[in-house]
């Protein structure tokens, strides 16, 4: 079996290659689908992340999320994790993509620039990014572990990962400290 990096490394160069109209209508449809799962529906908070690098448009949910009267999150990199070790994350309230609302922070990744930060309970969901999934939720993220950790710290948190097809594959590597979402929602399938 390829090691998780190379796996990583394939998935990305496949996702990074997808033209803009096919991420975009596939962003729309797994977007629609996340709406529909029970954990999402019943969220007071949703926690969102800022789409880098082709991954899937999450953001669509945003206005969708606060029309329905939901808080919306998005991660903030506190501390970047040394060599061997998880880095720490927190979620900042999110108020639009505009100029005045968003920096650029760690890994170039837009962050919020509200100090209100997301106390976690159990209605509180979060759309999770990652490189490559497998139909038995197993995950293989960007190599950080802040998701890991972060949900090690808050267990009660429901976790639906987004992804197009084409970063589901039959088998990965998995390591103890790996978290499993809840939920892997591609443009065809949900898988629980």
């Amino acid at each position: 079996m390829l090691t998780k990096k190379e796996i990583r490394k394939a998935v990305l160069a496949e996702r990074r290659a997808l033209d803009e109209e096919t991420a975009a209508l596939a962003s729309q449809v797994i977007c629609r689908k996340i709406m529909d799962i029970d954990a999402y529906e019943m969220a007071t908070d949703v926690c969102l992340y800022m789409p880098i690098n082709n991954e899937v448009d999450v953001l669509l949910l945003a206005e969708i999320a606060a029309e329905q009267g939901k808080n919306v999150w998005v991660p903030k990199v506190i501390r970047k994790g040394e060599k061997g070790t998880a880095g720490d994350m927190v979620f900042n309230r999110y108020e639009g993509s505009g100029e005045d609302a968003t920096v650029t922070g760690a890994y170039d990744i837009t962050e919020s620039i509200s100090e209100e930060v997301l106390e976690p309970n159990d209605t509180t969901v979060i759309i999770m990014p990652g490189a490559v999934f497998t139909p038995w939720r197993d995950r293989i993220g960007y190599g950080g572990g802040f998701y890991d950790k972060f949900l090690d710290e808050h267990p009660q948190i429901k976790t639906i990962a987004a992804c197009y097809d084409l970063q589901v594959v039959p088998e990965i590597p998995v390591e103890e400290f790996d978290k499993k979402p809840d939920y892997v929602v591609s443009e065809t399938s949900i898988y629980r």
